[in-house]
């Protein structure tokens, strides 16, 4: 897992919908020629999903595009809207 940098908040219509159920893997953009350097997606996991655990990075998505600039850096508390490193 990879060190988070910058606000770790998750925005409240992001948190809206990933409360509406689900565990959720919080994943940061690293590459600092990024105009979207630090900003998060989230991947939902466990049983039943595609991923039983967190993948080091993001898988490539035909719509988000290469996934590997996209690094697991922890996981959305979903009450506290935050993301931390820990699972909660």
């Amino acid at each position: 897992m990879d060190k988070l940098i910058g606000d770790t908040a998750i925005d409240a219509i992001t948190l809206a919908a990933l409360r509406k159920g689900g565990t959720w893997a919080a994943y940061q953009n690293i590459a600092l020629d990024s105009a979207d350097a630090g900003r998060f997606q989230f991947l939902k996991y466990g049983p039943g999903c595609t991923h039983e655990r967190p993948p080091v990075q993001m898988p490539d998505h035909h719509l988000l595009g290469p996934g590997w600039k996209y690094r697991h850096v922890g996981f959305a508390d979903l009450a506290t809207g935050q993301v931390v490193e820990k699972e909660p």
